[in-house]
């Protein structure tokens, strides 16, 4: 199932494709996508929502303290 979800501090492409291929690495994520210019991340996962965002807010906190998720 597809989540989406707004994300702040992402500071160039480079780090939201960085930060996106950490996410896919993880058990139960299938892909994920986040768009720098509009600020939005995509993820197709088996995991539910709740734990998706624990799941994505720990990720955003290892990369960036600047990075979070906004529902």
């Amino acid at each position: 199932m597809k989540h989406k979800f707004n994300i702040e501090g992402i500071d160039c492409p480079n780090c939201a494709a960085k930060l996106a291929r950490n996410i896919e690495s993880r058990d139960g994520v299938v892909s994920c996508k986040i768009n720098f210019l509009a600020e939005k991340i995509t993820v197709d996962t088996d995991l539910l929502e709740n734990e998706l965002i624990k799941l994505l807010e720990k990720e955003c906190r290892a990369f960036s303290p600047d990075v979070k998720i906004v529902k």
